[in-house]
């Protein structure tokens, strides 16, 4: 075999394995055969070749409706029927996605959309199960961690080609490459996932103990440890049995253990440095994952993971917060603290989720470093859709100025773009300019191949050391599960 063989040889092998990984944790017996079709193993993922072929169009406002970014082709004059599952939002941003489809259809009236809305937390599972039966909608809200696996497995479409490069650069960088694979885009990024401690500032006044500074210089937070004896005194001073210090998460389905990605990963790579030697403990406890993506012993069970770990337990087994889904606690004015989106602070801002009572916003707490996570909503084409062309425009058409805005302004998320922070006014107060540092800032999630199986694996580990299991036994452990896991990858 020649040298230059062996990188398609090694691509076709991970495909095959995410294939059967997908396959797998949905429960089917084989990949159907649409997805078999949907693109040569041996093909490469260099910046433009998976989109080499992707014919120019007019370019940005050359089209019957604002396209955004988009320079592919005129879409087609054919009926089209377009399939795009997503999470449901509230019912005012979900009108909003209807008004926008009446739009986009008004200027095509041959392409109907078809949209499903599936609870947010499983929105990954229903991605898998689709792909892996063969016939899934042409568009589906994905998730840039899971970015790896898209590219190695065929699943979306690579983006590039479709896109100007003003457009693609206009994207924060760290968002843009947490959404790129060996220099290609496969997911839209759709907002920016700035979390941030958000704070309840008369339960603090109650308490008689110091907030956490308002800042916009993201260094200044409260320390890990400062974090907790800041809980600790909540607790004893509120002396309330139905006040917690820190509001149950809301991330994925909430309760512990249920987003790894965008909450609990926060407490270890934290104590982690990404500017550390890179045998070092702390460089692999920010790391999450050996420079291959196949492995995870020492990592995420190293010294530093360990005490991120028994960091959160103390959470928990010292009644700081509670041990199961409690939705709303900051804004029913149950809780003191709430990690928690930017997308909060902007829809306390507005008239209508305004609270009832003082609050502010901090830098999430350091641990060795400050750890930003910017896993975000990102909707992927999928690679199978026999109508790519108008599904990329139909992403591009929701992902263009007026529409990311009207977005923002309706869910409070952070836009994943530069220009658009420039354009909206709100953006110029000091809580939203430490939002926008944070974007800045923000790191993606461990790349791996097989993030599906990582991030599954970790969630119920997270869970059992909340509820009282070994911190340093259960991330060993899970992190042999995980190994085992990722060997079919290799």
């Amino acid at each position: 075999m020649h040298s230059s063989e062996l990188p398609a040889r090694r691509g076709g092998l991970q495909r095959r394995a995410v294939l059967r990984g997908l396959a797998g944790f949905a429960g089917l017996a084989a990949v159907g055969p649409a997805l078999a079709a949907c693109g040569d193993d041996s093909g490469s993922d260099a910046p433009g070749a998976g989109a080499s072929g992707v014919a120019k169009g007019p370019g940005p406002g050359g089209y019957k409706i604002d396209l955004g970014g988009y320079q592919g082709p005129e879409l087609t004059s054919k009926p089209v029927t377009l399939r795009f599952m997503r999470q449901s939002y509230s019912p005012e941003v979900n009108d909003f996605f209807t008004g926008l489809y009446t739009k986009f259809s008004a200027a095509y009236p041959n392409i109907t959309i078809k949209e499903e809305l599936v609870p947010y937390g499983d929105l990954p599972t229903k991605l898998k199960v689709y792909v892996a039966s063969g016939d899934a909608p042409d568009v589906m809200m994905g998730r840039n961690d899971f970015t790896p696996a898209y590219a190695a497995g065929k699943i979306a479409l690579p983006l590039n080609g479709y896109f100007t490069d003003a457009y693609l650069t206009d994207i924060y960088a760290p968002l843009r490459e947490a959404a790129s694979a060996n220099g290609n885009l496969y997911c839209l990024p759709w907002d920016n996932n700035v979390e941030v401690l958000l704070f309840n500032r008369d339960l603090f006044t109650k308490a008689k103990v110091a907030p956490p500074p308002e800042t916009t210089n993201i260094a200044e937070g409260w320390t890990i440890e400062q974090l907790i004896d800041a809980m600790r005194a909540l607790k004893t001073n509120l002396n309330d049995s139905s006040v917690w210090a820190m509001a149950s998460s809301t991330a994925g389905n909430g309760g512990p253990g249920s987003n790894y990605t965008q909450h609990e990963s926060f407490w270890i790579r934290m104590m982690g440095d990404p500017a550390a030697a890179k045998d070092s403990d702390e460089y692999k406890t920010w790391a999450g994952v050996s420079p291959d993506g196949l492995s995870v012993t020492g990592y995420v069970d190293s010294a530093g993971s360990i005490q991120g770990m028994k960091n959160y337990q103390t959470f928990f087994s010292e009644g700081l917060t509670p041990k199961g889904v409690v939705p709303d606690q900051l804004t029913a004015g149950t809780a003191a603290l709430s990690m928690d989106s930017f997308s909060v602070a902007n829809l306390y801002q507005t008239a209508a989720g305004k609270p009832k009572f003082g609050w502010g916003v901090s830098p999430m707490p350091k641990g060795k470093t400050l750890f930003g996570c910017n896993s975000s909503d990102s909707p992927i084409v999928w690679a199978g859709s026999k109508n790519a062309n108008e599904a990329v425009a139909l992403v591009a058409y929701l992902c263009n100025d007026a529409n990311r805005i009207g977005f923002a302004r309706g869910w409070g998320s952070v836009p994943a773009r530069a220009s658009l922070i420039t354009q909206m006014q709100e953006y110029q107060g000091q809580q939203q300019q430490l939002a926008v540092a944070l974007a800045k800032a923000s790191s993606g999630a461990p790349r791996s191949v097989g993030w599906f199986d990582y991030f599954n694996a970790m969630n119920p580990a997270v869970k059992n050391i909340a509820l009282g299991a070994d911190p340093a036994g259960t991330l060993q452990s899970t992190a042999k599960q995980v190994d085992g896991l990722l060997a079919k990858y290799r």
